[in-house]
């Protein structure tokens, strides 16, 4: 269990930085700048061209915001946001064995109809198999959601473990071989991860696979958390957790 470690660091920001960290969502920072930021009403995307996955989605949630419920719509469109060479379609998954899962998850992105609708984008979707998609990895989105109500708002970046020997489905839309998830709890500056081997999982596995942000970070070359203090960012990032 979670226990308390230090009082609330607060973060000050002046309006148009605000402005700049989409909502919110990115307001802990930008783990890098991929090809092409996307800005949505309930998460952010840093989208990778060659892949034709997001490196990583970050959304800021509270209590309040997964609570919130307006009906599923799994209407998946294309991100015309996105130059058409570097689209994935819905079509690049037709018959692959392969869901279109979830990077900022619907279930968490369904505070208003134009959130959920936007959790659609295929911008936000990256191949996963059913097992993996419908099990562990669906559990664990249910987890980070009771852990909003119980801690009341954390910071979340999700994504794909990329380890150069990836294979494509449709027109160029690679598998990742796994997947991460970093979860800041920014009352205590607490944050846990995960990184998740891409198969078949049961949620009585997910313990397993607890992490330090570091080793997400050396995995992914990505930077984490880096409007915090560097002191505390570099403290948070070494602590590997049982689960919360």
């Amino acid at each position: 269990m979670k226990h308390i470690l230090l009082a609330i660091l607060s973060l000050a920001f002046s309006a148009t930085a605000t402005a700049a960290t989409c909502n919110q969502h990115l307001d802990v920072g930008t783990p890098n700048q991929s090809d092409q930021i996307l800005c949505r009403d309930g998460y952010a995307a840093g989208y990778n061209y060659q892949n034709k996955v997001s490196n990583w989605v970050a959304y800021h949630i509270t209590a309040e915001s997964v609570n919130a419920y307006y009906e599923r719509s799994n209407s998946f469109r294309t991100d015309t946001e996105i130059p058409s060479p570097y689209r994935s379609t819905s079509s690049d998954y037709s018959k692959t064995g392969y869901d279109r899962g979830h990077l900022a998850p619907s279930g968490t992105m369904d505070f208003s109809q134009q959130s959920m609708q936007q959790s659609f984008l295929m911008s936000n979707m990256a191949p996963q198999l059913p097992g993996f998609n419908r099990g562990g990895w669906k559990a664990l989105e249910e987890k980070v959601r009771e852990w909003a109500n119980t801690y009341n708002e954390l910071y979340v970046i999700s994504g794909p473990i990329w380890d150069g020997n990836e294979t494509y489905i449709g027109n160029g839309v690679y598998i990742p071989n796994s997947f991460y998830k970093v979860i800041l709890d920014p009352a205590y500056n607490d944050a846990i991860a995960f990184i998740v081997p891409h198969r078949k999982i049961s949620s009585s596995e997910i313990p397993s696979f607890i992490a330090t942000v570091d080793e997400v970070e050396q995995l992914t070359q990505l930077d984490f958390f880096s409007a915090l203090p560097d002191s505390i960012e570099a403290e948070i990032e070494t602590v590997e957790w049982e689960m919360w």
